[in-house]
């Protein structure tokens, strides 16, 4: 290894840490954090050492005077096109000497890049798939567009209340208005409320965490592993509980019955 100052180590600390929360904040699974912090210490030529977990990172950089860096990772959020610009930023520390700096102001520019799809992209995304998952889940067409309907209020309710709610109650909203539209399919044209209910609620399931929480458990990740499933439950919890207190206070008002 090469004989660093303490200052090219800080600098370098940096850099793998601007790299890693970039990494774990939009989706990625903490063993593949945890391997790119320590390709990027290979390349650099420096010693490393990381612990990552799904709500903080910490890294250490040298041997004889060890640089430590801490980051608390709050807002996250599921963004694969940055998550694949910085796995690619990170390859490029293998081609040769490059400014820390500039590097690192690239890997900033990429974690603060605004969401490339607006808010309509993504109504129209809930759109088409809500209501083709309620026509795979056996519902009509009318019960695709009542799902189309409360796909779409539950996916601007929890963008516009994500950074203002706890996730748990913006979870619970998305459960009862999604049943809500159900209760009222069945009431105005006697439509079934299950395909809309589960369809419109699929998109929002956390399948991608689920299957984070396995790939982290199978490499050995056992904490981060868990707590990501933990989370993935945590999710489901929430807009189970919304669905139930929905169904639960129509029946006490009769009007399921």
């Amino acid at each position: 290894m090469n004989r660093w100052t303490r200052r090219e180590l800080g600098n370098g600390a940096s850099l793998c840490l601007e790299l890693a929360a970039g990494l774990l904040e939009n989706g990625a699974e903490t063993s593949r954090v945890e391997e790119t912090v320590r390709m990027a210490g290979e390349a650099l030529e420096m010693d490393v050492e990381a612990m990552v977990h799904p709500t903080g990172i910490t890294i250490g950089f040298g041997d004889a005077e060890m640089i430590t860096r801490v980051a608390r990772i709050k807002n996250r959020q599921i963004n694969l096109t940055k998550v694949a610009e910085l796995n690619r930023l990170s390859r490029c520390l293998h081609r040769g000497t490059v400014n820390l700096q500039a590097f690192r102001n690239e890997v900033r520019a990429v974690r603060e890049a605004p969401n490339q799809y607006s808010l309509n992209h993504e109504l129209w995304a809930a759109f088409i798939t809500c209501g083709c998952l309620t026509l795979v889940l056996g519902g009509g067409v009318p019960e695709a567009a009542f799902a189309v309907i409360a796909g779409c209020v539950s996916t601007y309710l929890l963008i516009r209340s994500a950074s203002t709610f706890p996730s748990f109650l913006c979870l619970f909203a998305v459960g009862f208005v999604s049943s809500a539209f159900g209760v009222l399919g069945h009431e105005l044209a006697a439509l079934e409320i299950e395909p809309i209910v589960v369809g419109s609620l699929l998109p929002q399931m956390p399948g991608l965490a689920i299957v984070s929480a396995m790939r982290d458990l199978m490499a050995g990740e056992l904490v981060a592993g868990n707590a990501r499933l933990a989370e993935a439950v945590l999710v489901t919890l929430g807009m189970a509980s919304g669905v139930l207190a929905c169904l639960g206070f129509a029946a006490r008002l009769g009007v399921m019955a």
